[in-house]
């Protein structure tokens, strides 16, 4: 099916320091597509308020109370980059007003809030894609051999996520005692890591086995950054799940440091079958170069990112030259194109706000679990 010649207006609602400043030039790379401005709500927060207008700024974009901006009949799309804190709430306004969404991962901070902005899609009929890695190769490749019974039945998953950034060795021998309860998720210098790198982990299993998790065990643990420590939130986390069908399912995901792997961190899953193990790992195939030429260095860190989130925060860093990977494949370019593909051509969703809101019921109710030290039954 080919694409239509009509071009959708996108509002970008979050700025600088959020991944609105990877996905505003996605959006702007697709011919389809063109930005129209930058909103948030009447009240939200100043420092909110001047890390969008930078945005807007930067991009040559008007500044816009979201109420204006969702009455504007030239407005298609909302791209929702607001703290995680707020996320619910904006999604469901601009899906009333009839915007098709793309949400930046997690979906919110808690189910009840997830289920919310499930609500609204689903009353609306507007197309809602939220940011994942399921349109990477090595997700893609383990879900076509599943489905294609290469392995034959599968008995366990695993998927490790996890991403070299930050300094770390700054963190005591001071044992955090996990709470359960995540009230905030949003800090200048940290997040919960569990949370934002977990999400890709339980979503892109939830994606490839297609099963919902009927109990699971977890455990979340500090040993690495002092930031962390300061704002109550873990380094990284593990999840033991049981699927609906019988399945086990396993992850690994949090943040270990600029110095811990050759690239950008680990991304891999293993699926072993009844018939076969089989493992996807996004840094294979690839080629090692070792040069005469200085090793990596991390960079200062920057007072308002010490963990190096933000494209804006670690413009100019050193780079990781040693591995080379070799797919060639531009994921983020198809991550988005599949979006307006839904909106454009009706091509079926991948990372649909249902699945994404698993992803939150899981991984909220791992908190509780690392707190107990008990299983959680969720279905």
């Amino acid at each position: 099916m080919s694409m239509s010649s009509k071009t959708y207006g996108v509002l970008l609602v979050g700025g600088m320091r959020s991944h609105q400043e990877n996905y505003a030039l996605q959006f702007q790379a697709d011919p389809r597509c063109r930005l129209m401005a930058v909103a948030d709500q009447e009240d939200a927060p100043i420092d909110r308020v001047m890390l969008n207008q930078a945005l807007a700024d930067e991009l040559d974009l008007p500044y816009l109370n979201l109420q204006v901006a969702l009455e504007r009949t030239d407005v298609d799309i909302v791209s929702l980059c607001p703290e995680v804190e707020r996320r619910a709430e904006i999604a469901v306004c601009c899906a009333q007003a009839g915007k098709h969404l793309y949400l930046d991962k997690p979906l919110a901070l808690n189910s009840s809030s997830a289920s919310k902005i499930v609500s609204a899609v689903h009353e609306s009929g507007v197309k809602a894609q939220m940011f994942s890695n399921v349109h990477c190769n090595w997700a893609k490749e383990a879900k076509t051999t599943l489905e294609e019974g290469g392995i034959g039945q599968l008995r366990a998953i695993h998927c490790d996520i996890t991403f070299a950034k930050g300094h770390p060795g700054s963190v005591k021998q001071q044992r955090r005692i996990e709470s359960g309860k995540r009230s905030r998720y949003t800090f200048a210098e940290a997040k919960p890591e569990l949370f934002d790198i977990g999400v890709y982990a339980v979503s892109v299993i939830n994606w490839i086995t297609n099963q919902p998790v009927k109990s699971l065990v977890a455990t979340t643990g500090n040993y690495f950054f002092k930031e962390h420590l300061a704002y109550d939130v873990e380094d990284f986390g593990s999840i033991i799940m049981e699927l609906a069908d019988g399945t086990t399912a396993t992850i690994s995901s949090g943040r270990f440091g600029w110095t811990s792997h050759p690239l950008g961190g680990i991304q891999r899953i293993k699926l072993v079958g009844n018939a076969g193990i089989v493992d996807f790992d996004a840094n294979q195939p690839r080629l090692e170069v070792h040069a005469a030429e200085p090793s990596f260095q991390p960079p200062v860190p920057h007072p308002l990112d010490p963990m190096g989130m933000w494209s804006s925060t670690t413009n100019g860093i050193m780079q990781k030259n040693r591995w080379k990977p070799i797919s060639g494949q531009n994921w983020m370019e198809e991550e988005f194109r599949s979006f307006i593909d839904a909106i454009d051509i009706g091509t079926p969703i991948e990372m649909t706000v249902e699945l994404a809101a698993q992803s939150v019921e899981v991984i909220t109710a791992a908190y509780h679990s690392a707190a107990s030290g008990q299983i959680v039954n969720i279905t």
